[in-house]
């Protein structure tokens, strides 16, 4: 297998995984409806005694959602910096050293299955 081969490879790895954290953001999505749904029917005036505890609850409820943002931010981040590691330059000019000159919009060199009209 050349190198080509291999990083191509890479690169289908790579789709893979965001799908797969695609299909868990989808998931995050449905739980985070229910629980907005169920912290719109609970979370109220009505069953919050006092403006600390209105406040403490609130800020739980705020805290997980940073968390969750704070978590697929940093996922993100590492797919961003193995991708900029695949596809970073070399002193020869190519990415990777397998010829990917930048004259194509991603850089891949024509080494994408796609014609000249951008189709497969």
């Amino acid at each position: 297998m050349d190198r080509t081969e291999l990083y191509m490879q890479m690169l289908e790895a790579t789709a893979k995984l965001q799908y797969e954290i695609s299909l868990m953001l989808e998931a995050r999505v449905v739980e985070a409806s229910k629980s907005q749904h169920w912290i719109c029917q609970h979370i109220n005036a009505a069953n919050l005694e006092g403006h600390d505890h209105k406040m403490n609850v609130t800020g739980e409820i705020n805290e997980s959602v940073i968390d969750l943002i704070d978590g697929i931010t940093k996922l993100e981040n590492a797919l961003n910096h193995q991708m900029k590691a695949m596809l970073g330059k070399h002193p020869s000019g190519s990415a990777l050293g397998l010829g990917l000159e930048s004259d194509d919009a991603m850089g891949f060199g024509g080494l994408l299955p796609f014609g000249e009209d951008g189709k497969l």
